[in-house]
């Protein structure tokens, strides 16, 4: 028999299979955690989730059923645990982190996209020794002295901006996402490769890992990309076999890997480098055989810092040009707040926030609203017991203060929505920096009299600024300090020189890999965001 024809007999059985277990499972599993109304026969309200925009479906679940509710998956796959409660976030993430692995079903997508690395590893004693490893090189020492590579990229932007502008009539519209994703890749490979792959000037190279991870993302935004990963789910040998497009995901990592080998075989390292490469071909030397690392290790590790880095930092930078095109009024205050200061910040300048408190403020906002992981997937390892700050109503009408879970049981944890719950952020969908600084010595500068601020921190989740977008616990985002430092600089330099303005355009956001724009009634185009640039 065929492969398809094999595949094809094989899914009405796996199907029957299924629901008699789900139907089994809802008998005990969550049956008292309630849901949200209107699931789909056959999508449950798993495919409302894969369309949702901004994370209002998630909210309006939280409004429905409160911070934790179960969602009926998609095909018969038994009930999804949903997760915005910040107490049960951090005993997921913080407290218990190791019995929630990511889902079988991402564990190859990782392995294929980004490599063997800090992503992709699991078990407590596997992720601790790589996270030690690799936490080095992204000191607060290590990342003060990566910003000389920085500001080089960051100018060779603003000054390519610069030049088409003036050979165009003095502006022009361009896709923000176009325009960050090559600046983050060029610093991400300087900083972690010590190689510059040229994508601002536009280098076949740097646009070949630019474009095929941009593909990467919008097809998983797409409707075939969701049905795909409904099939993986119920038939995961599938990654295994030799198809072209399970092929296809793998060919941006397999390159990055062949630079990394070219450059160590040319011998092109510097010796006492600070660059993530160097520092792990020192551990590929160490003599002490606990602490060595294997080149075929240092490669994926730079792969997954490469591709997971530049895309992840290229959405928020984007996405923070167009807040600013879409409010002159703070984009001119930001600038004149650049303008006042001296000299080239340091990461020290940047990192005290009295000395660019708008700048902070705006970029905490939109790493608040544009989170690029805009939702997780998890799976409980071991049975377990969540307990939550807001009881919730059960569906005998009960007030539930904690939740049992099994093993094997998928909890999703909607970053956008936690990020934009509007209880904690009142405003939530407003671009509101100022937020950010109600009750600082000169705030009123910034914000109106009896502007609400921030919620006391033991009402915000637990991770960076009371904010998901890079985590929390053990596994929280190892290159914060190198991204929040990029962030600031790529935008202080640009703003600093250019002007940003609104097109009219009206954006809505999907998640494939990572966060990504869309024009409302241009969603064919797939992935964009439309600014006007002209010269400050």
């Amino acid at each position: 028999m065929s492969l398809p024809l094999l595949i094809a007999a094989a899914i009405p059985v796996a199907i029957i299979a299924l629901v008699i277990k789900t139907w089994w499972d809802r008998r005990f599993l969550l049956k008292n955690v309630a849901a949200p109304a209107n699931a789909s026969l056959i999508w449950g309200h798993e495919k409302t989730e894969f369309e949702d925009n901004q994370g209002w479906q998630w909210r309006a679940w939280f409004k429905e059923c409160g911070k934790a509710f179960k969602i009926k998956g998609a095909w018969g796959h038994p009930d999804i645990l949903v997760v915005g409660d910040t107490v049960a976030l951090s005993h997921i993430y913080a407290k218990n982190t190791y019995n929630y692995p990511h889902s079988p079903v991402f564990i190859p997508l990782i392995e294929r996209l980004t490599g063997r690395s800090l992503i992709w590893v699991e078990g407590e004693r596997a992720h601790k020794k790589m996270r030690a490893m690799i936490a080095p090189a992204f000191s607060v020492e290590n990342v003060r002295k990566m910003g000389g590579d920085i500001y080089h990229v960051a100018n060779t932007l603003s000054n390519k901006l610069s030049n088409d502008i003036l050979s165009n009539n003095g502006s022009v519209v361009v896709d923000a996402t176009e325009l960050a994703a090559p600046a983050t890749l060029d610093v991400i490979g300087r900083v972690a490769l010590g190689h510059d792959f040229g994508a601002v000037n536009g280098s076949a190279e740097g646009v070949k890992i630019t474009q095929s991870w941009r593909a990467q993302n919008q097809m998983g935004q797409e409707a075939d990309g969701f049905t795909a990963m409904l099939v993986l789910r119920l038939f995961p040998w599938i990654t295994s076999l030799p198809l072209e497009a399970i092929k296809a995901q793998g060919a941006v990592a397999e390159r990055i890997r062949e630079i990394a080998k070219a450059i160590v075989s040319n011998g092109q390292i510097e010796k006492g480098g600070k660059d993530l490469m160097s520092i792990l071909l020192r551990a590929n030397a160490n003599e002490d055989p606990n602490k060595r690392v294997d080149l075929a290790q240092i490669y994926d590790h730079v792969v997954t810092f490469i591709v997971a880095g530049h895309e992840t930092t290229a959405g928020v930078t984007a996405f923070t040009l167009w807040t600013l095109a879409t409010h002159p009024e703070i984009q001119n205050a930001l600038r004149d707040e650049l303008l006042a200061f001296p000299g080239e910040p340091t990461y020290d300048d940047f990192a005290n926030l009295d000395t660019f408190p708008l700048l902070d403020a705006v970029c905490k906002e939109n790493l608040r609203m544009f989170p690029a992981s805009a939702r997780n997937e998890k799976v409980a390892e071991n049975d377990d017991i969540l307990p939550l700050r807001e009881p919730i109503k059960g569906a005998d009408g009960s007030w539930i203060k904690s939740i049992p879970v099994k093993k094997g049981q998928v909890i999703h944890i909607p970053s956008i929505g936690i990020n934009r719950d509007e209880d904690v952020w009142g405003d939530a969908d407003v671009f509101r920096p100022s937020r950010w600084l109600v009750g600082r010595p000169g705030c009123e500068k910034y914000c109106k009299p009896g502007e609400q601020g921030l919620k006391p921190a033991d009402e915000m989740c637990g991770g960076w600024a009371g904010i998901f977008t890079f985590s929390e616990g053990p596994r929280a985002c190892v290159g914060m300090r190198l991204a929040l430092f990029e962030y600031k600089v790529l935008i202080y330099t640009l703003v600093k020189h250019l002007v940003f303005e609104d097109t009219g355009a009206k954006i809505m956001t999907r998640f494939g890999a990572t966060l990504a724009p869309r024009v409302v009634g241009q969603e064919a185009d797939g992935i964009k965001l439309p600014v006007k640039i002209s010269l400050a």
